[in-house]
């Protein structure tokens, strides 16, 4: 264990002259890695479960330096401590290169090492990606006086937005637009939100949407169940309007807003928020859908 620990503060020592990078943790993503004959630090925000590596010398840190010839199949000698955050590089052959994988948290993290004669990497260090909370615009101290009225008013101004803008601008004053064409991919329906509009005197946001049935059966949609998510914050629909069933590849609009937040404060939500949009949905045949559609209007129903 000494001997680790003084091959680590080793490596520190030699860290000063050199550059220092951070990475986001993304197990999709293949970090490039300049390393040299002088050592480099990787450190991971917990315990390190395992490293692997083709034509790799992989130890422990518990044996004496193992001196490498050039020539040598090995172009990597790496160090890893068991139960240690970090591990450490060193480059073996000039012009190496190779696959590093690192287990860390259930996930296989790839570095491609690359021997280099200049600016080097002596410290990488991977950090987990920051949770996005909702962005808040600057509020208004006044709470929010629900009503459906006021609901109502929203959307339908919303929907008229491009021409109140240029006929009656006073009734959209005020009211921020922001174009965003985004999908959002649920396990039945694509849903892709074409406009986001911001009401801060009313404290709304409407979402318009376009929703598509990415199925081959009957898809039942609760339109009061919509929400949109920001990170790990969830805010549920005030009012929302969307067609009830959509059949096999069907597109339909829809719309919903969220005004104010349930207990009468504001939510001072910004249109600028890249929106996870959410709806219960469920699938139904093609047969009982057809059974209970509703007659239509002079009809006798039993």
């Amino acid at each position: 264990m000494w001997k680790s620990v003084g091959l680590f503060l080793a490596a520190l020592s030699a860290l000063a002259a050199q550059s220092v990078s951070e990475f986001a943790l993304d197990p999709r993503k293949t970090v490039d890695l300049p390393v040299s004959r002088e050592v480099t630090a990787v450190t991971l925000p917990g315990a390190i479960t395992a490293v692997a590596g083709a034509d790799m010398l992989i130890d422990d840190g518990r044996a004496a330096a193992v001196e490498v010839e050039e020539g040598t199949p090995l172009r990597f000698h790496v160090t890893h401590v068991k139960g240690a955050n970090f591990l450490l590089v060193q480059s073996l052959q000039p012009d190496a290169a190779g696959t590093l994988t690192v287990i860390f948290d259930g996930a296989a993290y790839v570095l491609q090492l690359r021997t280099v004669a200049t600016n080097p990497v002596a410290s990488a260090i991977f950090k987990r990606p920051a949770v996005e909370g909702a962005t808040k615009i600057d509020h208004l101290p006044e709470p929010v006086k629900f009503s459906p009225r006021v609901a109502f008013s929203i959307l339908d101004r919303a929907r008229a937005y491009p021409v109140l803008v240029k006929s009656l601008p006073k009734a959209v004053e005020g009211v921020t637009l922001r174009a965003q064409g985004r999908k959002v991919v649920l396990p039945d329906l694509e849903i892709e939100v074409q406009e986001v509009y911001r009401f801060s005197k009313e404290d709304a946001v409407v979402f318009l949407l376009n929703l598509r049935n990415k199925t081959d059966r009957v898809l039942e949609i609760s339109p009061s169940t919509f929400a949109a998510r920001v990170g790990d914050e969830k805010f549920d629909e005030s009012i929302a309007n969307a067609p009830r069933t959509l059949r096999p590849g069907e597109t339909a609009e829809a719309e919903f807003a969220i005004v104010g937040m349930p207990d009468g404060t504001r939510n001072d939500l910004s249109a600028d928020n890249a929106f996870t949009i959410l709806v219960n949905t469920s699938r139904r045949d093609e047969a009982a859908a057809a059974a209970v559609t509703p007659a239509p209007k002079g009809t006798p129903q039993s």
